[in-house]
């Protein structure tokens, strides 16, 4: 079982970000050792990613037992999407939620998938993939510099959550809840708008054990961290994304709040969601206490203005992108109600994928056996 920083854990690398930033600025540090030691603080702060592996290392949670650690973690190769022409293709079955139902359906599809993963977080390993779509994916609303059929599939590197696969599943959830807040957030024409990336699971089923993979759209472009799940807000501090989920905790009634805000441009991916309870959503899910620091950080700016959103703290921004009209017409934003749904559990896995099966190929004279991952030979 994993253990989540305790808060005070978290206000002592909060502190020692702001301090690393001090050092900066009295020239005691180069701005790449800045640049790589905050990335480092932010991933243990959050449990996500800044960066490729280049600029985040691992590191052991305290307290953890020696079953939490990775294990098992391939070489990195960052790269772009290869050419999938000659990959073999495996069936697998593909697993999507529908928030409307709560329910899950699967269906089987075929894919290509890369051998060797080209980025890593704190917590996953990341392997391009070529995946055929759906009739209905095909009808979706197309993402501005997204490619046709290049998805992204993310595998845990901590053994026990590979074992426990019900997390994969959560944060499918947890990411569909977030694109439905971001769906209400729009329909009061914010100044920009905001989405994120459709998820779902893989469990593939032609490879040693059957792992399970989480799956979304590879969409290129600078990606970027706004907020984490423990008060860190970047730099910049973009409006946006900052009203955003200052928007969820008020729609929500106070009831949950969606941060980790990160990706390119307003298209979003790998969101946090605490609740009041502290229960659901995930091992980011840090209950009051990340709504509380989020409270305590919070600048409101423009967008929050303009959404009627009551004022946090005395602090407010006066910068950044601002709407052409200073408040909307309607009196008040509207109370919406969500309520996380537990995660299916299927099989235990590895942080790294096993290879194909070996399965029968057939040509046009005779039939025989070979090692798929050959046939790319």
């Amino acid at each position: 079982m994993s253990v989540k920083s305790t808060p005070m854990e978290s206000d002592t690398k909060w502190n020692n970000l702001q301090n690393l930033k001090k050092l900066l600025n009295d020239g005691l540090i180069t701005k790449t050792e800045y640049s790589v030691r905050r990335n480092q603080l932010i991933d243990e702060l959050t449990g996500t990613s800044l960066t490729t592996l280049a600029a985040s290392q691992y590191k052991r949670r305290r307290g953890s037992s020696a079953s939490d650690n990775v294990s098992n973690v391939p070489a990195i190769i960052p790269k772009p999407p290869p050419d999938f022409t000659n990959f073999p293709a495996e069936k697998s079955i593909k697993y999507t939620y529908d928030l409307k139902t709560r329910t899950w359906t699967q269906q089987e599809v075929n894919l290509k998938l890369d051998t060797v993963p080209f980025s890593r977080g704190s917590l996953r390993v990341v392997y391009h993939m070529e995946m055929e779509e759906t009739d209905k994916d095909k009808d979706r609303e197309v993402v501005p510099g997204e490619a046709k059929n290049r998805f992204v599939a993310k595998i845990s590197m901590n053994p026990s959550d590979n074992k426990n696969t019900k997390v994969y599943f959560r944060d499918v959830e947890t990411q569909t809840i977030a694109k439905y807040y971001a769906e209400k957030f729009n329909q009061y024409h914010p100044p920009k708008k905001v989405d994120f990336i459709k998820a779902c699971v893989l469990e593939l089923i032609m490879r040693e054990g059957n792992p399970i993979v989480g799956v979304e759209k590879f969409i290129p472009g600078p990606y970027r961290k706004h907020n984490s799940n423990y008060g860190y807000v970047s730099d910049e501090e973009r409006n946006t994304p900052q009203a955003f989920s200052h928007f969820s905790w008020e729609a929500s009634d106070h009831t949950l709040l969606v941060c980790d805000i990160q990706g390119v441009g307003d298209l979003y991916t790998d969101p946090q969601i605490h609740h009041i309870s502290g229960e659901g959503f995930g091992k980011g899910n840090l209950g009051m206490a990340g709504i509380s620091k989020f409270l305590q950080k919070h600048r409101c700016n423009a967008i929050c203005r303009y959404l009627k959103l009551p004022q946090l703290g005395n602090k407010v921004s006066d910068i950044g992108t601002i709407p052409t009209t200073r408040l909307m017409a309607l009196n008040n934003i509207q109370i919406v109600t969500m309520v996380q749904q537990a995660g299916a559990q299927l099989h235990s896995q590895t942080a790294v994928l096993p290879v194909l099966k070996r399965q029968v190929v057939v040509d046009s004279t005779k039939e025989h056996t070979r090692c798929s991952r050959c046939s790319i030979l």
